[in-house]
């Protein structure tokens, strides 16, 4: 699972809908994986995913995930991963 700094985490939100984002547990960071292998898990901008994901932060519904590569939270729409159910 990937960290940030709690004060980092208060002042992200999801760019479309403006909701707060949460940073994906061990489980459920786990469960994204399976949904990206699975193909259950697509980018917004059909892109490839890669499973080995570093990290996610989740919408308060748990159905859209950014993620985080390299330690930065990549928050851009088109590149988002909307799931096929909620995490």
């Amino acid at each position: 699972m990937s960290t940030l700094s709690p004060s980092l985490l208060a002042l992200l939100a999801d760019p479309e809908t403006h909701e707060p984002l949460s940073l994906a547990s061990d489980e459920e960071l786990a469960a994204l994986k399976a949904l990206v292998r699975e193909g259950r898990a697509t980018r917004r901008s059909g892109q490839p995913v890669s499973p080995e994901l570093e990290g996610a932060l989740l919408s308060q519904g748990r159905r859209v995930a950014y993620v985080i590569e390299g330690g930065i939270p990549n928050l851009l729409v088109d590149e988002r991963l909307e799931l096929s159910q909620a995490l």
